[in-house]
């Protein structure tokens, strides 16, 4: 497939091994980890989805990316389309594009030819589209993304909220002493408490230690009523360790050797992206173990590599915000083939996020965005 108004050249390729990482890192940085290389051929190796890769060269440089997502069978409702489309009062067959997993989703495009790519690639896409298609759902879209297919027509509604810590590479101490007091003397007591508790502590790779972490890692989802045996979850993360092994920092709690509470993280681009945490209950202290190993023990080990983020992604708010979390919304953003089928969902009052958790958490230049403000009427 090739051509479009300015010379771009449009291809597709049905896996990033095909695609040289380097190039594609460098255009999803603005995107995030869950569009990255890594993460991205994890997602290929699952089973209920095929995807198709939309890539936009200007001569033999890679300019832009767009994965499209074809969903035979979802098996985790947490990306369900159904519960999305009903809220935006859409209706008919729509395809994902973006990211397929994890909390970000958006177009890959090099920043001096942005509109132009955006352009080929849904050029592309629509020609890519099955007559009976209605458009595509972008999952957990950033503003990014969504403010420029908001430009292009497409219709924008609020998700979430997601959270990371901004620490700018400071320790766990200097990080502290720029918070508010009562929450500064609750993370030092925390932490000293968790230090004190006598755990051997240390960082892994994933696959050094997915067989012995799996077990914990399925604990922590069966607490909160997700049917999860340490075998699925070894399948899941193996499909992470083959693709992100090198990327990934497991931080590790144990006990006379006995792997008692982890923590499974990414670094990636200056930040380090938390994913998933697991603890064996019955062997643990009382000692603040989640906040220990998933918040104040990867903010030390930051320190030391020179990242400067901690992102924690959505859910627990509250917790979150407490130890200096910044919100920034994600979108679902529904792109029409046809006007017709454009969606019209009411602007959403997003007020109380910032009345809840405050401006410092909440920044009005984050949150404020075209689709946000209420209709006028001539």
């Amino acid at each position: 497939m090739d051509g479009s108004p300015v010379g771009l050249r449009t291809e597709t390729v049905a896996t990033l091994d095909q695609v040289p990482a380097q190039a594609w890192d460098d255009l999803a940085e603005p995107e995030g980890f869950y569009m990255s290389h890594g993460w991205l051929r994890s997602v290929e190796r699952e089973s209920g989805a095929s995807v198709t890769y939309l890539l936009a060269y200007d001569a033999d440089r890679l300019v832009g990316g767009l994965p499209l997502y074809e969903i035979e069978r979802e098996h985790n409702v947490f990306y369900s389309l159904e519960p999305r489309l009903d809220q935006m009062g859409a209706s008919g067959d729509w395809g994902v594009a973006g990211a397929h997993r994890g909390y970000s989703s958006g177009i890959l495009r090099a920043p001096d030819a942005e509109d132009a790519v955006l352009d080929a690639l849904l050029d592309a896409r629509r020609a890519l589209q099955p007559p009976s298609r209605s458009g595509s759902l972008f999952l957990f879209a950033t503003s990014r993304t969504a403010s420029a297919l908001h430009r292009r027509g497409a219709a924008v509604d609020f998700d979430c909220g997601d959270a990371s810590l901004v620490t700018g590479g400071a320790t766990f101490a200097e990080y502290c002493a720029g918070l508010r007091s009562r929450h500064r003397i609750s993370l030092k007591r925390e932490y000293q408490r968790f230090l004190a508790a006598g755990y051997e502590l240390g960082t892994e790779r994933l696959g050094s230690c997915l067989e012995e972490a799996a077990p914990l890692l399925a604990n922590l989802q069966s607490k909160y009523g997700h049917a999860t045996t340490p075998a699925d979850t070894v399948r899941m993360f193996a499909d992470q360790a083959a693709c992100l092994d090198d990327h990934s920092v497991v931080f590790t709690a144990r006990s006379r050797g006995r792997l008692v509470a982890v923590s499974v993280m990414y670094e990636w681009k200056g930040t380090l992206y938390a994913r998933a945490a697991g603890f064996d209950y019955e062997a643990l202290r009382d000692a603040y173990e989640y906040y220990g190993i998933c918040y104040y023990t990867p903010i030390d080990y930051m320190s030391g590599r020179g990242l400067d983020r901690l992102h924690l992604g959505i859910g627990a708010y509250g917790a979150k915000v407490n130890r200096g979390a910044l919100l920034s919304p994600l979108w679902t953003v529904a792109l029409a083939d046809r006007a017709a089928d454009t969606p019209r969902p009411a602007p959403v009052d997003l007020a109380p996020w910032q009345a809840e958790h405050g401006p410092d958490a909440v920044p009005s230049e984050l949150w404020d965005q075209p689709w946000t403000r209420p209709l006028v009427s001539n």
